[in-house]
């Protein structure tokens, strides 16, 4: 189950720090629906979203008792089939409740995805004594455009943020842009749990080709960090897709999950 609240800096453990990732996870996803003008349905240890027939919709860390999980999902099923949409993500904690969730999403059309890697860094801890470009800017604003800036990843429909959620909750989410001579080449994004306490989450932090290993997707994380911390969070956590940045930053791996997707 969702934690409540975190301990004090140093002394979550692995789990609740996953389960805190989960929480912030869940409550992005329900908040890109609302945003994008879809709907949310919470049904006995499920949360899944309708996102509108442009985009994907996301079931969040469903938790089933093994017995009724196969009328959960049939019921799931169901509601999906009168909103049409581009697909379904489905996402879970290692290990899925029950054990056999992706066998059961299976047998309805899904197929195996990615393991999300669960990463975390006490606030209190963090290290701000990187070095980056002399001629970078760190700009925080999420009116502007981005889908215009070649190779750049996590635009558009492509981000874990959605345009959406940017214009209409930035008391929720809060977007960075990386300027290099006043060239954008970089961006990140911070969203703010409100059911856990402590929890600020990572996302969609990316940088073009040709400025990477400069350390600029190490200063769009602590932008992302240092906002966190100054909003009383005690922890950030993300789904890394690959280790190393972060674990220079501080952070740690605390775990991994499952993803099944239906296109």
């Amino acid at each position: 189950m969702p934690i409540t609240q975190l301990p004090t800096p140093d002394h979550a453990t692995s789990r609740q720090l996953e389960q805190a990732a989960a929480s912030n996870h869940t409550e992005l996803f329900c908040q890109n629906a609302l945003a994008r003008g879809g709907e949310v349905a919470h049904r006995d240890g499920m949360t899944y979203t309708y996102d509108g027939p442009e985009y994907q919709s996301m079931i969040a860390f469903p938790s089933l008792d093994p017995g009724s999980a196969d009328h959960q999902l049939d019921e799931m099923m169901a509601w999906y089939a009168s909103r049409p949409n581009k697909g379904i993500g489905c996402w879970s904690l290692d290990p899925p409740v029950p054990m056999d969730l992706g066998d059961r999403l299976k047998a309805r059309g899904f197929q195996d995805g990615w393991r999300p890697c669960w990463m975390a860094l006490g606030l209190g801890a963090m290290r701000e004594d990187h070095a980056y470009p002399s001629r970078l800017q760190i700009v925080m604003d999420n009116e502007m455009s981005l889908e215009s800036v070649k190779g750049l990843p996590y635009v558009g429909r492509d981000g874990a943020v959605s345009a959406a959620m940017l214009r209409y909750h930035p008391d929720r989410v809060r977007r960075f842009v990386a300027l290099l001579k006043g060239k954008i080449v970089g961006h990140s994004a911070v969203f703010f749990s409100t059911g856990t306490y402590g929890a600020a989450g990572v996302y969609n932090v990316a940088v073009i080709p040709s400025a990477r290993r400069q350390g600029i997707g190490k200063a769009l994380v602590a932008a992302a960090c240092l906002l966190g911390k100054e909003k009383g969070h005690l922890y950030a956590v993300l789904n890394a897709t690959g280790r190393q940045m972060y674990e220079q930053m501080g952070f740690q791996y605390v775990g991994e999950g499952f993803t099944w997707w239906r296109f």
